[in-house]
């Protein structure tokens, strides 16, 4: 877990295949001692610790170098441009129509007519992006002014409350219990979690009680 975790925060289907590789050799090292046990656990540790600077080292170089990251990576494929499939580009990378019209239907696309580009990720995920016309209505779109938005931050977590969040918007206590008073939670027992966001609207989630039948969003 450790050795992971210094290898950065990605998801699994955004590693890259020598990420993905490494990966999978940190774990079968990892069970050599518990399946041979003639081997010294520190072998197991020390092949580890040289996997995991392996991979920082060419993630680094891959950050430095643009020519390297495309020898150990590869770059990102377009499979659809403006309409029409790249059936060039498709076949090189032996992916299916099928496949591709797949892709599109679980981002919501239903025809490959309403696609600008489809750029197959060195991940291998897909993305896509609509047309200008078969996009979604933006406030920007309406020139609508918008306020900015921070992420929600939870206040109670299972009936405690969450000091460094308080601090954060300068609250404390005793204003949290007030306001949970005020929309009929008197103990903060009675809360398994409550968040509040940056328009200041209060999301309420109580224990499994009968007696507790509210919850959700309040000033």
């Amino acid at each position: 877990m450790i050795a992971l975790r210094l290898m950065g925060k990605r998801e699994i289907g955004q590693l890259s295949v020598f990420d993905f590789v490494v990966s999978m050799m940190i774990a079968e090292l990892s069970t050599l001692p518990m399946e041979d046990t003639k081997i010294p656990l520190y072998v197991s540790i020390l092949s580890v610790g040289i996997l995991v600077l392996l991979q920082i080292a060419v993630a680094l170089l891959q950050l430095k170098y643009h020519r390297f990251r495309h020898l150990v990576e590869g770059e990102p494929v377009v499979l659809v441009e403006h309409g029409k499939i790249r059936d060039a580009e498709m076949k090189r990378m032996r992916y299916s129509v099928s496949d591709l019209l797949l892709q599109l239907r679980e981002k919501g696309v239903a025809t490959v007519a309403d696609v600008e580009f489809a750029i197959l990720e060195n991940s291998g995920k897909l993305s896509v992006l609509p047309k200008a016309d078969k996009r979604p209505l933006t406030a920007a779109d309406l020139m609508q002014p918008v306020q900015q938005e921070t992420i929600p931050l939870p206040l109670v977590i299972d009936g405690t409350p969450v000091e460094k969040s308080l601090n954060n918007i300068g609250r404390d206590t005793d204003w949290l219990t007030q306001q949970l008073k005020q929309r009929g939670y008197p103990d903060l027992d009675q809360v398994f979690f409550a968040s509040i966001d940056s328009l200041g609207y209060m999301y309420i989630d109580p224990k499994d009680d009968p007696s507790n039948t509210k919850n959700g969003h309040s000033r």
